[in-house]
């Protein structure tokens, strides 16, 4: 092969060279995939343990066309076990919604240093004690805050109704020192009520995602109770007793489960 020929070839190599490498570049260039938003719909259920909770109210004595009304306080709600379930939609990487139903029944008492079994007089006090249950319904939206690790920490807040009703509540009256006390060794049973109250909460808590579809939930939930009827009694002669709450406040502790299905 002669010289010419030789620098041709070189030539027509060196002019190749960038076409053939520009190939080769982009048979190894990583394919572009678009990331799917994590949305669809949820289940989840709830375990909870609410605190204890005090509140006051208000009892009303009516006789012979007269009515008397006296405050109460020391009302104290026993902490315990509930749970819960709902479903849910997961709108975008950030927003999601679900409607919760929840179950709870706990003890409750009051103290009131004026009884109504002396006409809420210095001479004697009460005690009650019934129990109270409880179907909490709410309407739930929640910020994620971004995921990291697989962990999701998340604010929220919902607005619904509670449906409170009151066991039969035993009332005892006491002597509170006074020289005379007429009133000792009386008790009487009321009637429990039943009565729907608007609530809202406030809630808090931090997800972790097991699998794609499994996630496991803990958080905080607080929870207002608007204020209603307790319990009713008719003492005969026309003298009427009917007790009520001011509302309270429920704070609890919830850890569960999210199941994505769809």
């Amino acid at each position: 092969m002669s010289v010419a020929r030789l620098l041709l070839a070189g030539t027509v190599l060196t002019a190749a060279g960038p076409a053939l490498s520009a190939d080769i570049d982009i048979l190894s260039a990583p394919e572009i995939t678009t990331i799917e938003t994590d949305t669809g719909w949820y289940l989840r259920a709830d375990a909870a343990y609410g605190f204890d909770a005090s509140f006051g109210g208000t009892q009303h004595l009516s006789a012979d066309g007269d009515t008397l009304t006296n405050r109460t306080r020391d009302w104290q709600l026993d902490e315990g076990f509930g749970a819960g379930a709902g479903i849910g939609y997961k709108a975008s990487d950030w927003l999601r919604f679900d409607a919760t139903v929840d179950y709870w029944k706990q003890d409750v008492s009051a103290v009131n240093g004026q009884g109504w079994f002396c006409g809420f007089g210095p001479t004697c006090g009460s005690r009650d004690r019934g129990d109270l249950e409880a179907v909490e319904l709410l309407g739930n939206a929640y910020l994620d805050l971004g995921t990291v690790a697989g962990f999701t920490p998340y604010i929220g807040a919902g607005l619904g109704a509670v449906h409170l009703s009151y066991g039969d509540v035993g009332g005892a009256a006491f002597c509170t020192g006074a020289a005379s006390c007429p009133a000792a060794g009386l008790s009487a049973r009321y009637g429990g009520e039943d009565s729907w109250r608007f609530a809202y909460a406030l809630s808090a808590g931090v997800s972790y995602d097991v699998t794609e579809t499994l996630t496991i939930d803990t958080g905080y939930r607080y929870l207002n109770v608007q204020d209603g009827d307790a319990y009713r009694f008719d003492a005969g002669a026309g003298t009427v007793l009917v007790g009520a709450d001011d509302g309270f406040d429920r704070h609890t502790i919830r850890a569960g489960l999210r199941f994505k299905f769809f």
